[in-house]
């Protein structure tokens, strides 16, 4: 089963380039690619990033500035 992640996954034009992340390796790029599907699908990167939860709110008030910054858990598609 494995071997046939890997040979799939291989065929994906975006595997190689998630590979590029520090710390991303076969089994987890495999893991990105299938959970994202299609990556043509979002027209713009925020979405992806909507979509994948990753999206850093930054809380701003006046003069106030947060010093701890948290990912929302906003998604789009």
């Amino acid at each position: 089963m494995e071997a046939n992640i890997d040979a799939l996954a291989e065929e994906i034009q975006e595997y190689d380039l998630i590979q590029s992340i520090p710390g991303i390796g076969h089994k987890i790029a495999a893991t990105i690619l299938s959970e994202i599907g299609e990556v043509d699908r979002f027209d713009h990167p925020k979405k992806l990033e909507a979509f994948a939860g990753i999206d850093p709110s930054v809380f701003a008030s006046g003069k106030f500035t947060a010093t701890r910054n948290r990912i929302t858990k906003r998604a789009a598609c």
